[in-house]
């Protein structure tokens, strides 16, 4: 009789180990998946676009600085060519504005708890830039913007986040396939 009741004692302990151990394993792949989610949707809502557009206008101020700006010391608002402002105006300041604006409705999908201040300075220095525009529309002497753009900390925090977020996807991705061939294994044993 004690033989009896170890065994059925080991076959119950057994059943709950295998049963905690598989709520532990559904746990985490939830986690995962749910992780995996969010990283997803931060790449394609947030940092993708904004990689692409950051490299489309880097590639355009490379080639309007090889070709068309003045030397940087003789950069005034009031010596800016008619080429340079159709450049400014056409290309450089639609993509910045839907890049800033990108920021600020997709905000909760940054990788920080806090809007960085390299965007904070982005945003800003898009915002001063309209009210210079604005300015020399309405025919008042052009001025610099109050606040400058943040330059290569800008790009390099935009590459870099992006750069992160895919590696971790795609960490994501190997990750979630192989547990679910395990469980895919383990449920036709």
């Amino acid at each position: 009789m004690t033989a009896a009741v170890i065994a059925a004692s080991a076959s119950v302990l057994v059943a709950v180990l295998a049963f905690i151990l598989n709520q532990r394993g559904q746990i985490r792949q939830e986690q995962r998946q749910a992780r995996l989610a969010r990283v997803s949707s931060q790449v394609r809502e947030l940092y993708g676009p904004l990689n692409a557009m950051v490299d489309v206008n880097e590639r355009i101020w490379e080639a309007l600085r090889d070709s068309e700006l003045p030397p940087q010391a003789d950069r005034r608002p009031e010596a800016g060519t008619e080429s340079w402002r159709r450049w400014r105006d056409g290309a450089l300041m639609p993509t910045n504005r839907r890049m800033r604006d990108l920021i600020v409705q997709n905000a909760d999908l940054l990788v920080e708890t806090e809007v960085p201040q390299v965007l904070r300075d982005f945003c800003a220095h898009v915002t001063s830039v309209e009210i210079t525009l604005a300015a020399e529309a309405a025919g008042m002497k052009a001025e610099r913007p109050l606040i400058p753009h943040p330059g290569s900390d800008y790009v390099t925090y935009i590459r870099d986040a992006f750069i992160a977020l895919k590696q971790e996807q795609q960490q994501l991705l190997r990750t979630t396939a192989r547990a679910q061939r395990i469980i895919g294994q383990a449920d036709r044993s």
